[in-house]
């Protein structure tokens, strides 16, 4: 984004902002910032904000373009905070009177050492910062330097670093709008059908969970903005075309009046079209009121999926990280009301959380699939926030968190290494044991949740014939021995698994971009496309030996023999034909028929039927909403339509045939 110095506000004070993201989301905090200093006419008239910098660019370029400033704001984050701070030593470098701020989530709530290790800071801010930003403003203005009574911030007074207590915003948080202002008109001009609007209508989390940051730095105290300021700035989103908005609240759908503002959501999309996606992070603990949102957006196509919360599904790793658990019976119901409804759900797994085994990690996966979780099981790796409680000292040494620093992505040339403190190893976990998880994560990722094995391993569960676990674990040793170019990807990710632990320089979002053989082989579907989440190279690789992985798949079955077997024949058959192939014609459609009802017993009442059975698959479009087109031998097209976009997007209504796009002839 462009950010040129206004020359007819040259008398007034130049406060810059740094708010630098790899994505296109709205400078939120920019705004809200400016939106509250500015209700003081005094700051009003006597400062000037510039455009905030959005964009990640070279240290020195951007260094360049802050000509004369009095203030340097910065909001920092895990993917931003070292270039944040590049940025800042050579701004203070060249005008040493300027004040520099930092805030945000990664700065520490202890900033003694922080302060003492980087002399371009100035102040640190703690918790909200509306309050200390225009107290700070309005004591410099005065012409002091007295930060004694300034709120939440963090300072050098004189050869001791002193901390004041922090001063929330009231209950009714009486920020002005930073959209209704105009303060982010620019940037949703500059990025017009791409911008990404967070978007906050309350603030505050009760929890307190021990991976999480959030509670640990929230008042806890839920706040509310006002109904008819949240009602307008949808109005205001819609109206400027707005496709994305993502809900930053922390637990949405805990207050009764979320389903209004859901309400309102929906009748902008009916009356404009906008906003086309809602991405929402729902309360922990998924109600009635939860599900009623859920349907209400998923109704409207905007839904992207209801998440149900689990993390692990050990009830003592959940007590050690102060998480609460719903128990497995009340989640399966949970989610049986979901399914009813057919609306998407994801369940997310963390792995490296404290007292977490091997056993019980994998265990806990199996146990979902027990209970009908298929389609959506998402495992993240642990990291260690500054501010999260485990990143506390007693509580490393408390689990033994064996944690390594990693590049979060590859560097652009000119930009500092973002690094991300992740845990390989805990009391309970070994290495070894983790990159086992790992892999057998990755594995349900890309061939359960993607199809390749889901029916056939939940046949043989239900029938008593081969219970998940053992079919997984065996699966996957059986395919590490097995030489057949089929497994060559689950080979390839053991090792790069391993690399990645052993590699201080293999980042952890691009891992597969910065090996030639696996860059190699994703290039063939997107040269430009930078998120592949490892389940995804597993599952084009599956694709493109496709026919050597059906012929492989009848090995693994001959050691417990079932290939003998008429109905197990028949189920690879339906599960081989089920999934998406590249040169699938839309137009034409898919002619199947077999001896047994599967269709019935995946996706109607459960029940198998020894019936013939002759299908025609119709699927032309992909995707929550079907917005992928089929395109026939067009490798773009068959990635975004069977594999989907990274995250935070679903994996619904991908990877195979759709039961709602299946004719029974």
């Amino acid at each position: 984004m462009m950010n040129t110095v206004d020359q007819s506000t040259d008398k007034k004070l130049q406060i810059y902002f740094l708010s630098l993201n790899a994505i296109r989301f709205t400078p939120y905090a920019y705004g809200m910032l400016r939106a509250w200093c500015d209700r003081d006419e005094r700051l009003k008239a006597s400062y000037h904000w510039h455009e905030p910098f959005c964009r990640p660019e070279p240290v020195k370029d951007l260094a360049a373009r802050i000509i004369g400033p009095h203030v340097l704001c910065a909001s920092c984050y895990v993917w931003n905070h070292n270039q944040h701070l590049a940025v800042a030593q050579l701004v203070k470098k060249k005008y040493p009177h300027c004040r520099v701020i930092f805030g945000g989530p990664h700065v520490p709530g202890d900033a003694g050492d922080y302060l003492e290790k980087y002399s371009q800071v100035d102040i640190v801010v703690h918790d909200e910062g509306e309050t200390a930003l225009r107290a700070l403003l309005l004591t410099w203005l005065d012409g002091s330097n007295d930060l004694e009574r300034v709120p939440g911030i963090s300072y050098r007074a004189g050869s001791k670093i002193k901390r004041n207590p922090v001063q929330g915003l009231p209950a009714d948080l009486p920020i002005p709008s930073p959209y209704l202002s105009g303060y982010l008109d620019h940037f949703l001009e500059v990025n017009k059908g791409h911008a990404i609007a967070l978007w906050e209508t309350n603030r505050g989390c009760p929890y307190r969970c021990r991976f999480c940051d959030w509670g640990a730095r929230s008042t806890n105290r839920i706040r509310r903005h006002d109904m008819d300021k949240v009602a307008a700035e949808i109005d205001y989103l819609a109206g400027k075309n707005v496709a994305d908005i993502y809900i930053t609240d922390c637990n949405f759908g805990l207050l009764p009046r979320d389903l209004e503002i859901a309400r309102l959501l929906k009748n902008a999309r009916r009356k404009t079209g906008f906003p086309e996606r809602v991405r929402i992070q729902f309360a922990k603990q998924s109600d009635r009121r939860v599900l009623e949102i859920s349907r209400l957006l998923h109704a409207e196509g905007m839904l992207w999926g209801t998440t149900l919360s689990m993390q692990s599904v050990s009830p003592a790793v959940l007590k050690a990280v102060h998480r609460g658990f719903l128990g497995l019976e009340k989640y399966r119901r949970l989610k049986d009301r979901y399914l009813k409804l057919s609306i998407p759900t994801y369940t997310e797994l963390i792995l490296g959380l404290p007292l977490e085994t091997r056993k019980s990690f994998v265990e806990g996966i199996c146990r979902l699939m027990q209970i009908g979780i298929h389609d959506d099981i998402r495992i993240y790796e642990l990291a260690l926030l500054p501010n999260a409680p485990l990143s506390r000292p007693d509580q490393r040494r408390l689990y033994n968190l064996q944690t390594r620093f990693k590049p979060l992505r590859i560097t652009p040339a000119g930009q500092p290494r973002e690094e991300v403190e992740l845990v390989f190893a805990t009391s309970t976990m070994t290495v070894e044991d983790w990159a086992w998880c790992m892999l057998f994560g990755e594995v349900i990722q890309a061939l359960h949740n993607g199809g390749y094995t889901r029916f056939l391993s939940i046949y043989l569960a239900r029938s008593g014939k081969l219970p998940y676990q053992r079919f997984y674990q065996d699966l996957i040793g059986f395919m590490l021995k097995d030489q057949s170019p089929a497994f060559g990807a689950v080979r390839r990710l053991e090792k790069l698994i391993f690399e990645f632990y052993h590699d201080p320089d293999m980042p952890q979002i691009n891992r597969l971009l910065v090996r030639a053989d696996t860059r190699d082989f994703l290039a063939q579907f997107n040269p430009r496309r930078k998120g592949w989440p490892l389940w995804s190279y597993l599952w084009l690789w599956t694709a493109v030996h496709f026919d050597d992985f059906s012929s492989a798949m009848g090995r693994f079955l001959e050691q417990y023999g079932l290939n003998s077997d008429a109905c197990v024949r028949d189920l690879l058959r339906y599960q081989e034909e089920l999934m998406l192939r590249p040169d699938y014609e839309p137009a034409k459609g898919k002619h199947v028929g077999y001896k047994y009802d599967w269709l019935n017993y995946f996706f109607g009442d459960g029940r198998l039927h020894q019936r013939s059975v002759q299908l025609h698959y119709t699927d032309s479009h992909m995707g929550i909403g079907k917005r992928y087109p089929l395109r026939a031998n067009d490798p773009m097209a068959f990635l975004a339509a069977a594999v989907g976009m990274s995250y935070p997007y679903s994996k619904h209504r991908h990877f195979f045939h759709q039961p709602d796009a299946t004719i029974v002839n």
